[in-house]
């Protein structure tokens, strides 16, 4: 059965570290304890959550190959396939919007990047909901979402966010 799980719910489930980062550049404190906190993670095939170590390798390699890469975008996680879901630092509201950019756009400049009306604690909550997701009693034959299954779907998605696109 598929339920909305609250962040607190979901990230007692996920890898946690075994020492705090030594020297953490991290800007958001209000974020910084996803860092203190979470190793790698694979919640789901499309929501990989980055350590601080591989993140920060990820944003000082990206920040330095591409100029429109804004420095105050941070990638936070992966998708496994090229695509990042991606926070702006400069985006004071607590916690930060969550922006997901599909690498087939080619280029990180702000407008191809969707800006994805969730938080960055609610898409922890939303990756765990898709998870739940993976299951192949709720597909029929030809591998599409049974009705039941993708209603059931809609009305716990928009428990984590009304607005979400």
């Amino acid at each position: 059965m598929q339920q909305k799980r609250s962040f607190d719910e979901v990230i007692v489930n996920l890898e946690y570290r075994d020492r705090i980062p030594k020297d953490c550049e991290f800007t958001r404190k209000d974020c910084l304890f996803l860092y203190e906190k979470l190793a790698d993670n694979k919640i789901e095939e499309d929501h990989v959550f980055l350590s601080y170590e591989k993140a920060k390798r990820y944003n000082d390699e990206y920040h330095e190959d591409f100029s429109e890469f804004k420095e105050s975008h941070w990638i936070f996680a992966e998708t496994g396939r090229g695509d990042f879901w991606i926070i702006d630092l400069d985006d004071m509201e607590s916690p930060p919007t969550v922006l997901f950019y599909d690498h087939d756009l080619e280029d990180f400049s702000p407008e191809n990047m969707l800006n994805m009306s969730i938080n960055i604690l609610e898409w922890f909550e939303l990756a765990d909901l898709i998870s739940q997701l993976h299951n192949p009693d709720f597909y029929d034959k030809d591998f599409r979402l049974k009705e039941h299954w993708k209603q059931k779907a809609i009305e716990e998605i928009e428990k984590i966010k009304k607005d979400f696109q």
